[in-house]
């Protein structure tokens, strides 16, 4: 016959503050979000820029809303040298597994002539200090974004 079930013990620990000038973690790095979470949900307003065919053209990029990992935005730019300006919406996903969101572009709100939307797929820093990747069009490049302050 097996033995009677040995009787549970909780044992609770309650840790003190640390006394100031304590040991912290050699790095001094606190995660900001949880695995999963979606960045964009806390950081609406983006700025930066991107380069294309009319040369390096400043960016906003504006959150409208956030599902989920689906997100509405605006891709507002403008480019100083030519004084063209412009925006339109977007629609994209965030991957929490790979902190990748990909862009889709909508309807124009504001379009100057010659231009095109454009999508755009980009990595968001660990610290979310940085969302750049690239602008999906053949003629374009890069696009770095940082958070407004």
């Amino acid at each position: 016959e097996p033995p009677p079930p040995a009787e549970t013990v909780y044992i609770v620990i309650h840790d003190p503050p640390p006394a100031a000038g304590a040991a912290v973690a050699a790095d001094d790095w606190v995660p900001d979000e949880a695995r999963g979470d979606n960045p964009f949900a806390r950081t609406r307003t983006w700025i930066g820029d991107y380069d294309c065919p009319q040369g390096t053209t400043e960016m906003t990029f504006r959150i409208l809303q956030v599902q989920g990992d689906r997100i509405k935005a605006v891709f507002d730019f403008r480019h100083a040298a030519s004084g063209a300006s412009g925006k339109y919406l977007m629609r994209g996903r965030y991957d929490p597994e790979t902190r990748t969101a990909t862009f889709s572009p909508g309807a124009w709100l504001e379009r100057p002539p010659n231009y095109v939307t454009v999508s755009m797929k980009g990595d968001l820093a660990l610290d979310g200090s940085l969302f750049a990747g690239r602008i999906e069009h053949p003629e374009c490049g890069a696009f770095r974004l940082r958070p407004a302050r």
